[in-house]
């Protein structure tokens, strides 16, 4: 792993949670002197396709001395991914207190800033014997350490001390117990980024006394997870830790095969006896929090130096898999209020079945008893480290899937709701023969069954009444031309809708929605009408009384758009009269602009006699028509 690995010592590799960073120990040239704590940056970060690249590494001149600094640990930001804490081993000095031998030191950044502090020694921590190696949980509330102290099973053991909060002082350290420890020697602890699995290389059950990394879990029962600092004394100690298991290869090469050798790192070389292989040390392992790879040290044949890095894709047996719950709300999606529906929710791990739940029917208004909570009529236990398609079905909708991810860095604990609408199945409508039209409420889209439609062309000026057959209108001899529709229903503004000739073939064989506004959702001042003489377009002193009024209204409500439409009687041609109510229309724009009205605000509409208020056989119905109305724009 160039530039990483030189001929010398690299050891005790630290990934950072991202992979952003990697940390080690070496003894290269460059460093302060002894050992030295360096650091390195992904150049490919944060890209995880692509393989990690690392730039040269650098000095960690703020932790290193003459001395020895090594078998370190870090806590690191789980957010920016940068180091908050650093524990690490060093020996006292002239400037750093301790005891004799080895100690721990820690140090972290000072407030506000990038620099870090003066190492401290870790009194509660370290005795008159080695006290190395230090192991940081994720949390910050657990470190564990190997130690030839007193009190052990043989050799050096690891040891555990607790603390709840930063600001406090580290608990006396115990032994973790002979389910970890034995007579031989137990060095190197590192934690999985879950805080639940502890590695660890020990000599034992080697008669070249080589080390091999092994892998404790955390166990499940209800003692292990119990709340409390001096609960959790004893079961850390005794009780909590599943007995440890050896990794296989790459990890170890005590299983080391010709036949199974991968990658440039651990190709065979005939030339190198076997007992090399399987008799090297293998030390220090860090984890991805991703779960994707695994960095350690070893001294194995085919390095440049003594230790060097070595990193090997998680192996899916050692990936970890929690409980995942997964739950939400089926609804039916074709109504306005959605209600959650009966369904079921078939669920394949890859391409084999999983198991099957159902949702059930749940009306009204879909509100938690809780705010915190969320409504929901499905749920079941997933596991993390696989991938889930989820097919959703239920009589009379469209199915739908979708699919749960759980692969990579999830963790203990962790849960998903999900929505998911179902849209009903619907019929197949039977061809429109010709053009078909319906009245709806702009507001509700619901159909008007008491609506009615006129047909005005250039030649049917007093409009033909279209027949309706349960509020649908059906246009079999369409005409060829422009035409306009007059729609209106009790309760409802009257409007017309125009249709050029050029339109026509768009709207043939479909069915096509014509929406009016109810009278009680329009404000009272947009019912304003200016009626005008015959052939007359000025405004007398009542109109302007009242357009006085709605100029009012448009100055207190300045987002409101405005369409004057003007409107004739059906005498004279469709031509003449188009100009004359485009006449009338104009004249009130006029009016309301010197008003203050600005112009951006008004559109004007020529309807001509294509919308009559009354009926243009009488006197009296054409000059209910010569008129100016108004309409709100949405």
């Amino acid at each position: 792993m160039e530039p990483l690995n030189t001929q010398n010592v690299e050891y005790n590799p630290v990934i950072s949670p991202k992979g952003n960073y990697l940390v080690f120990q070496s003894n290269r040239p460059g460093g302060k002197g002894g050992m030295d704590i360096w650091i390195s940056e992904n150049k490919n970060f944060p890209n995880r396709i692509k393989f990690p690249e690392w730039k040269p590494p650098e000095n960690f001149q703020e932790l290193n001395s003459e001395s020895f600094e090594g078998l370190f640990s870090i806590l690191f930001n789980q957010e920016n991914d940068k180091p908050e804490e650093v524990y690490f081993t060093s020996l006292k000095s002239a400037t750093r207190d301790g005891y004799k031998g080895l100690n721990i030191y820690f140090t972290d950044r000072i407030e506000g800033s990038k620099n870090w502090k003066n190492p401290i020694h870790l009194n509660e921590i370290n005795s008159n014997f080695n006290d190395r190696m230090p192991a940081i949980s994720p949390d910050g509330k657990i470190l564990i350490f190997s130690s030839d102290r007193p009190g052990g099973f043989g050799g050096f053991d690891l040891w555990i001390s607790f603390r709840y909060d930063r600001n406090e002082k580290w608990s006396e350290p115990i032994n973790l117990g002979n389910r970890i420890n034995t007579s031989f020697n137990e060095i190197a602890p590192s934690f999985h980024w879950d805080g639940e699995t502890l590695y660890f290389s020990s000599d034992r059950s080697d008669s070249e006394k080589k080390f091999r990394i092994l892998r404790s879990n955390w166990m499940e029962s209800d003692l292990c997870r119990t709340e409390g600092f001096e609960k959790l004394l004893l079961p850390y100690r005794q009780e909590c830790w599943e007995n440890p298991a050896e990794l296989g290869f790459p990890f170890n090469t005590q299983f080391f095969e010709p036949e199974t050798s991968v990658g440039a790192f651990d190709r065979y070389d005939p030339k190198i006896p076997l007992s090399d292989y399987r008799f090297s040390d293998n030390e220090g392992i860090s984890i991805s929090s991703d779960d994707l790879w695994v960095y350690f040290a070893s001294n194995r044949p085919g390095g440049l130096g003594q230790f060097d890095i070595y990193r090997s894709p998680m192996p899916d047996d050692m990936r970890k898999s929690y409980e995942f719950i997964f739950n939400g709300l089926v609804l039916d999606g074709s109504e306005k209020l959605m209600i959650g529906i009966d369904s079921t929710l078939k669920i394949y791990e890859e391409t084999k079945p999983f198991k099957v739940i159902t949702s059930s029917r749940i009306g009204g208004e879909l509100k938690p008893i809780n705010k915190a909570d969320k409504v929901k009529n499905f749920e079941t236990v997933l596991k993390t480290g696989r991938m889930y398609r989820v097919e959703v079905s239920s009589p009379g909708f469209y199915p739908t899937e979708l699919i749960v991810d759980l692969r990579g860095n999830i963790g203990r604990g962790k849960s998903r709701y999900e929505t998911i609408v179902l849209e009903k199945i619907k019929p197949v409508q039977p061809k429109v023969e010709g053009i078909e039209f319906a009245v709806y409420d702009k507001k509700t889209e619901e159909l008007i069954p008491n609506s009615k439609i006129k047909l005005f062309t250039s030649t049917i000026k007093e409009g033909r009444k279209l027949s309706s057959e349960n509020g649908i209108y059906t246009l079999i001899n369409y005409p060829e031309e422009d035409f306009e529709l007059q729609a209106q229903a009790e309760g409802y503004k009257t409007d017309t809708f125009f249709y050029e000739l050029k339109e026509i073939p768009d709207l043939v064989g479909k069915s096509n929605k014509l929406f009016l506004t109810n009278l009680k959702d329009i404000d009272k001042v947009f019912a304003t009408i200016i009626y005008f003489p015959t052939n007359i377009a000025e405004l007398s002193t009542d109109d302007k009384n009242k357009l006085n009024l709605l100029a009012s209204y448009m100055i207190s409500h300045p987002k409101e758009i405005l369409e004057i439409g003007g409107h004739t009687d059906n005498v004279a041609t469709k031509e003449y009269n188009i100009k004359l109510s485009q006449t009338r229309a104009e004249s009130v724009k006029r009016y309301l602009l010197a008003k203050g009205i600005p112009e951006s605000r008004m559109k004007i509409k020529a309807y001509y006699y294509s919308q009559p208020a009354e009926d243009n056989s009488t006197e009296q119905g054409r000059a209910k028509n010569r008129r100016v109305n108004f309409k709100k724009v949405e």
